[in-house]
């Protein structure tokens, strides 16, 4: 039973660790030094090493996936 509860409690903690939200928005402006994306709402998001920030531009709709466990973003796609 207890090797049954450690196999359940890892397989949640492995689940858990790849949620991650999505949402459109609005880009504002991009600085590339620090991989920061700030939105038209205000937020600022840092965007995780090996996205592209060249491939988007301020006043961009995009759909942003951002990873709940770092609070980076790991993908920017255009609409």
């Amino acid at each position: 039973m207890r090797k049954l509860v450690i196999a359940l409690a890892a397989a949640l903690a492995a689940t858990s660790a790849a949620v991650a939200a999505q949402m459109e928005a609005v880009i504002e402006s991009i600085d590339a030094d620090t991989r920061t994306v700030v939105l038209e709402d205000g937020s600022e998001l840092l965007v995780a090493e090996g996205i592209d920030l060249s491939a988007i531009e301020a006043g961009a709709t995009v759909m942003i996936t951002v990873d709940d466990a770092t609070n980076e973003v790991t993908e920017i796609v255009g609409q």
